[in-house]
């Protein structure tokens, strides 16, 4: 902590055991213009990292050893061509995990996109240090480079589901506060919840739930809302935890207050 108050790193135990001399101390975080690499890899070869500044920058944490990140990266491939064909102020790279650089040439040379060099094996480490990556795979989006600063402001941590949901129009993919059970439910633990399950429903029924739900989290800005319109993701698990397993036939909703020792609240209304 500063003279000021302010927090310099979270990661001093792991600061003091590389660093137990203190040569750098305070162990200020490097912005992120010291640790992204000078060059990264194309199709074409290594390019100039500066050429990136002015663009959102998709970082994708992968690699070939992981059976998530291989079924995965097909669809991340393809939604990568599709706003390529409509956009150029982004780029997509690869922060690898391989273990080995054969295996990271076979899987690079599946993707359409970019990679951070295999080489260049420490930034990629202190990558995922730096924005808390615990699972693969992982898709983040980061604002264009500040000049100043030499920091990519953080966007979105959770891209990975909205590329699975294809909602691609919404670039560059700032958070919302609703979501689709089948593809995530981020922030489920941390806040209080409305979810409707309407699995049941048909099509034109679902879709009337879903535009309700949007339009009222546009103005409980302070809540999360999330539907189910097909038993997938957490679905089953949040089913198992109201007792609701088989009862498909009407819609559900309940407000879940899990940060509140997992309590909830079902409402009566099925219309």
């Amino acid at each position: 902590i500063s003279e000021t108050g302010e927090i310099i790193t979270q990661e001093g135990t792991s600061e003091v055991q590389l660093d137990p001399e203190g040569k750098n101390f305070p162990w200020r975080p490097k912005p992120f213009s010291q640790i992204w690499p000078d060059k990264y890899l194309t199709k074409n070869g290594l390019a100039e990292s500066s050429s990136l500044d002015s663009k959102y920058l998709m970082l994708y944490f992968s690699a070939h050893w992981c059976p998530p990140c291989k079924r995965f990266t097909p669809v991340l491939g393809e939604a990568y061509n599709k706003m390529k064909a409509e956009r150029d102020d982004f780029e997509l790279v690869f922060v690898s995990s391989d273990r080995d650089e054969e295996s990271f040439n076979e899987y690079f040379g599946s993707m359409p996109f970019c990679a951070v060099p295999y080489e260049e094996r420490e930034s990629a480490a202190i990558l995922g240090k730096r924005f808390g990556i615990s699972g693969i795979p992982a898709l983040l989006m980061l604002g264009p480079m500040d000049s100043t600063t030499g920091e990519r402001p953080l966007i979105n941590e959770n891209v990975r589901s909205v590329i699975e949901a294809g909602e691609l129009a919404d670039f560059p993919f700032h958070p919302k506060n609703y979501q689709d059970l089948a593809y995530g439910a981020d922030g489920i633990n941390e806040n209080k919840s409305l979810v409707v399950l309407c699995e049941g429903e048909d099509d034109d029924e679902q879709q009337n739930i879903v535009n309700a739900i949007k339009k009222a989290a546009e103005t409980k800005k302070d809540y999360r809302f999330f539907y189910a319109t097909q038993p997938a993701g957490v679905t089953t698990a949040i089913r198992k935890l109201l007792k609701m397993e088989n009862k498909m036939d009407d819609a559900i909703m309940v407000l879940l207050d899990i940060p509140d020792n997992g309590g909830f609240y079902m409402s009566s209304e099925t219309d």
